[in-house]
């Protein structure tokens, strides 16, 4: 460690993969001469007992030392000292990003830094967000080996407030929203992910400050709040998203409907409820969702305001493809709650054999209770595909042979053809049904 720097605490390394690849990232900085620490959240997981998705470096190497040091670098982010270095590892390539100690000037755009400059490991983590996510950890021993017990450096209170389950601003918490008003989201994220309370002051400081998530990018944002609301604390976020004031500006629509978001926390429990509940699925069927992806998310977030939402897509900046499953599942659940009561065989075969259809069911369960929509749910996982689209008897070559000239009228005697082979009839009838839906003078 740098001299100065005093470890409070000592944790020990999950050897990963990814954390291996990290350490080794590490390992050539160090034997250069240059500082290198464990940084951020992968520090905070370690010490909450949770595996780091990935793991951030920080150093006092320059990133056109970095870029010498490493065979295979991608820059993301040369201006403000960031790199990402690829990294071999038993489980594949690794990307560690590796960024150098800075120190920032004033954010004009609420985004970034007008300038950085480089500086040393203290400085570094006092411009971060929370004390949550200030905390260094050296794996490395004098001699560059990984130790057992890895050192735990805290500038800024960030152990303390774990252990309280608090989650704090770093200094000033109006400045730190004021660089960057993502942050105002990030702490409903992390307070919700962790269980943790909001500190006072970084509280009112959220409250005050809501109206600038208007600064925001609407990719950010919505990358922001899909992490939300796909994780399973998605219902505690909904709650802090409420309580702070943040909810109001970003879907004022939805909170005109359900002020408190107390219906759409409801929603989400159910989601979550219904989509862990057991399937006995077979190969040859569709397979049952397993996660709450995007489109679903948007889907229940939305659902009673989906008239007021007609540019959604635009305004998140979805995918083209998130988009149309999104639309689909929207379509499909009202379909489906339509035509449930009295449903025909065709119809429902029809509906449950769209690509949407379990997200649509989904959705339906996470607003009611029913059972109709999990028997649904199995009969679809249950059922060979084979059965929703069977070898048809009627086809346009048989449309043909009977002297029909090709047009318009093919499709509705086909799709008449089908539906009554659905519903079991027999081949006469399913014949009858198609010369019924020709022309009369055919």
């Amino acid at each position: 460690m740098l001299e100065g720097m005093i470890a409070t605490k000592h944790i020990a390394l999950q050897h990963t993969p990814a954390a291996l690849a990290a350490v080794a990232v590490a390992q050539t900085l160090r034997v250069h001469g240059h500082s290198a620490y464990f940084v951020g959240g992968c520090v905070r997981d370690l010490l909450l007992g949770l595996q780091p998705k990935d793991y951030d470096i920080a150093t006092s190497a320059h990133p056109d030392q970095v870029r010498r040091l490493f065979a295979h670098v991608v820059e993301v982010g040369v201006a403000f000292g960031v790199l990402r270095v690829r990294q071999p590892s038993s489980a594949g390539e690794v990307e560690i990003e590796v960024a150098t100690f800075r120190a920032e000037a004033a954010y004009s755009d609420g985004r970034r830094p007008d300038s950085v400059h480089f500086t040393d490991a203290e400085q570094d983590v006092l411009r971060r967000d929370f004390t949550i996510n200030g905390l260094l950890l050296d794996p490395l021993d004098q001699s560059g080996r990984l130790v057992d017990r890895c050192p735990v450096v805290d500038w800024v209170g960030g152990l303390v407030d774990l252990d309280a389950a608090l989650l704090r601003a770093i200094g000033d918490p109006a400045a730190r929203f004021g660089e960057d008003a993502l942050r105002l989201l990030r702490a409903p994220r992390f307070a919700a992910r962790f269980d943790l309370q909001i500190d006072g002051a970084t509280r009112l400081a959220i409250e005050t400050l809501a109206p600038t998530l208007a600064r925001v990018s609407a990719e950010r944002i919505s990358a922001e709040v899909l992490a939300m609301l796909q994780a399973p604390s998605a219902p505690k976020a909904l709650q802090w998203l409420a309580d702070l004031g943040l909810a109001q500006q970003l879907w004022p629509q939805l909170v005109a409907l359900d002020e408190r978001l107390e219906q759409t926390q409801r929603r989400f429990i159910s989601l979550q409820l219904a989509i862990v509940r057991p399937i006995a699925a077979q190969p040859a069927a569709f397979a049952p969702c397993v996660a709450i992806d995007a489109a679903l998310a948007i889907a229940t977030l939305f659902w009673p305001a989906q008239q007021h939402v007609g540019s959604l897509p635009e305004d998140w900046r979805l995918s083209r493809d998130t988009a149309t499953r999104l639309r689909e599942t929207w379509l499909l659940a009202s379909e489906l709650s339509t035509i449930a009561n009295e449903p025909t065989q065709p119809a429902l075969i029809r509906l449950l054999r769209s690509p949407q259809a379990d997200a649509a069911l989904l959705l339906l369960m996470a607003l009611s209770a029913e059972p109709k929509w999990q028997e649904l749910r199995q009969l679809r996982a249950a059922t060979p595909m084979t059965q929703w689209w069977p070898a048809l008897w009627v086809t346009g070559d048989t449309l043909l042979a009977w002297g029909q000239a090709q047009g318009p009228h093919f499709r509705a005697a086909l799709l008449a053809a089908e539906d009554a082979q659905l519903a079991g009839e027999s081949l006469a009838d399913v014949e009858a049904a198609t010369r019924r839906a020709l022309p009369i003078d055919s």
